[in-house]
């Protein structure tokens, strides 16, 4: 498909001769498109362009890169764009006075921190479960909970055996579960398995970021008491 655009885009170009050259015979601008559209605040990606001339092959000119909108930025020589805040940002690439079309993409809120606020729980006799282990992700820009954000539970003790002393929902041992619209994983518990369970149990949570960056909080841990 590259290479039929390509070959109607030079078919076009040969049969305009008025069109206006910039450095190098550059006569228009092609984009590669990235992969996504989509990036979250802090996160960056590279662009790239390349200058053809009039019969459609390359032709060497500078390439320059311009963000009209404040969400984002670019870097004017290397097309690395930042995410800066949420919401719609574009970027057009020039060589002289010619230029692409913009390019539309959508800057997300990013995961900026993991809270937990109750982190003991006690198991009643008689009870098979603990009240929900409730962990928000929220986010600083803007300031406020992170909605939709996987969240990853998993009880590292007591070591997980066949069968299982003790499961979270639906019979697991580590689950992934996305925050709510407050931001919140309010659905896990820690529940009792027909056999002798421990005295004590611990459940981690954790979660990260596009880049694989953990978010700042992972790592904590709910204490189950079972009596």
């Amino acid at each position: 498909m590259i290479r039929r655009a390509l070959l109607s885009f030079g078919l076009l170009l040969a049969g305009c001769s008025n069109l206006t050259e910039e450095e190098g015979g550059a006569v228009a601008l092609q984009i590669t498109q990235p992969a996504s559209d989509s990036l979250q605040v802090g996160q960056s990606m590279t662009l790239s362009a390349q200058a053809l001339g009039k019969d459609g092959n390359p032709v060497d000119a500078t390439i320059t890169w311009r963000a009209p909108d404040p969400t984002l930025t670019v870097e004017e020589t290397t097309g690395i764009i930042t995410g800066v805040s949420p919401g719609p940002g574009r970027v057009q690439a020039f060589a002289g006075s010619l230029s692409s079309a913009l390019l539309q993409f959508t800057v997300t809120a990013t995961a900026d921190t993991l809270i937990v606020t109750d982190s003991v729980f006690t198991v009643a006799p008689g009870e098979m479960a603990s009240l929900p282990l409730v962990a928000q992700v929220q986010t600083f820009n803007p300031p406020g909970p992170l909605p939709g954000w996987p969240v990853i539970y998993t009880i590292t003790d007591p070591p997980e055996v066949i069968p299982h002393l003790v499961e979270l929902p639906g019979g697991v041992v580590t689950d992934t579960v996305n925050t709510g619209t407050d931001g919140a994983v309010s659905t896990v518990t820690l529940n009792r398995v027909a056999l002798a369970q421990p005295d004590t149990a611990f459940v981690e949570v954790r979660s990260f970021r596009s880049g694989g960056a953990p978010v700042p909080g992972s790592g904590q841990r709910f204490i189950v008491v079972f009596q």
